[in-house]
């Protein structure tokens, strides 16, 4: 996998029909890829040896865990004097989808088994700071370049009690997934509240914009 070290293939496991949520600007359909050159996440933008970009997408297992890695992702810990503003995120129009594959997926395992056994532990891909995101976004095109993999599959380090992925979209279509919920506004409902749940169990004191 790495150059000079002969590691093990990662382990493949399949993804069956699942709830996968998606925060995501109302712009962007709930299964909509994107492949442009802006970002700094952490397996995000990529591109294949030949410079072809490579579509992605982000989501997670829950709804607590969509939230967490996209709302909640630069909350400092402790919180101390952050303020979640609502009003911001109803400005940038941000929604929540839920969609379902509708066959058996193919992920590679970055959990801590996964990890081990292409020789490296999460503090190396999984728990790093933002400074570290261009290494990892390197493994993940070797991840991507050694393996058919529909994607990576690994549990959140923003919520462990959940998984998150990412998806390569040259390798599975938009239409291959089920759109159950369709761009609810975050900011209002029952999405606002699981947000402001998740707001008080992490220690923000500070909300405006309600």
């Amino acid at each position: 996998m790495a150059e000079g070290k002969d590691y093990p293939s990662p382990k493949l496991i399949p993804f069956r029909p699942q709830a996968i949520w998606r925060v995501h600007p109302a712009r962007y359909r709930p299964a909509e890829f994107r492949s442009g050159p802006d970002g700094n996440a952490r397996f995000s933008p990529i591109r294949t040896a030949k410079g072809a970009a490579i579509p992605t997408w982000y989501g997670a297992r829950t709804v607590a865990c969509a939230l967490m890695e996209t709302v909640l992702h630069d909350v400092p810990a402790p919180p101390s004097d952050y303020i979640l503003d609502i009003e911001r995120l109803r400005d940038a129009d941000m929604r929540i989808s839920r969609i379902r594959p509708r066959r058996v997926l193919s992920l590679v395992d970055l959990s801590s088994k996964g990890l081990k056994r292409i020789g490296l532990q999460r503090r190396d891909l999984i728990d790093t700071p933002v400074e570290e995101y261009g290494r990892c976004r390197e493994w993940a095109i070797r991840l991507h370049a050694h393996t058919p993999a529909h994607g990576l599959l690994w549990t959140s380090r923003q919520d462990d009690s959940a998984k998150a992925f990412v998806m390569f979209g040259d390798r599975i279509l938009e239409s291959a997934f089920k759109v159950e919920i369709d761009r609810d506004r975050i900011y209002e409902g029952e999405h606002l509240d699981a947000l402001l749940q998740l707001a008080e169990h992490v220690g923000i004191n500070q909300v405006i914009g309600l």
